[in-house]
């Protein structure tokens, strides 16, 4: 049990250790809510980013994520400063109607890793329907998807 769990830890480390800073891919398909999101929170701060990325919300439950999701980058930014940009890393389409975005919030002290869900039916607008950030990148971005970039 242990040696699975050190061969894995050394296989994550030699691939981290083997990513290229310049991973990071341009050519994804930026779903038009996140970049509007994404130029709320550079223009008017914390609060205007998550309201922007979802919309609207009806349920109390949605409003209270997106309070604590917004809480949580009030947080980030005490230790890593002011947001500063976006770097798409990945975009996996698991359905004609679904795809799993990964990005890397750039701060002025370092990134945050976030991953967010799309949804679209027929031709209408792509909907953000989930989304998740993280401090630490293995807690977002999988083993698997950090395998492509090993030799980079």
């Amino acid at each position: 049990m242990h040696k699975a769990f050190f061969t894995s830890l050394a296989i994550l480390v030699t691939l981290v250790g083997n990513i290229s800073p310049v991973a990071a891919r341009a050519d994804i398909d930026m779903p038009a809510k996140l970049k509007l999101a994404m130029a709320a929170y550079q223009e008017k701060g914390t609060n205007a980013f998550l309201p922007t990325l979802f919309g609207k919300q009806t349920s109390p439950e949605a409003n209270s994520k997106i309070l604590q999701e917004t809480d949580i980058l009030k947080e980030v930014e005490k230790g890593y400063g002011r947001y500063i940009g976006l770097e798409m890393v990945d975009a996996i389409k698991i359905s004609d109607s679904t795809r799993i975005i990964f990005f890397i919030m750039k701060y002025q002290q370092g990134p945050l890793y976030g991953v967010i869900t799309t949804y679209k039916i027929n031709d209408r607008d792509e909907k953000i329907t989930g989304f998740k950030v993280h401090t630490e990148m293995h807690m977002i971005i999988p083993v698997s998807l950090l395998s492509r970039y090993a030799d980079q």
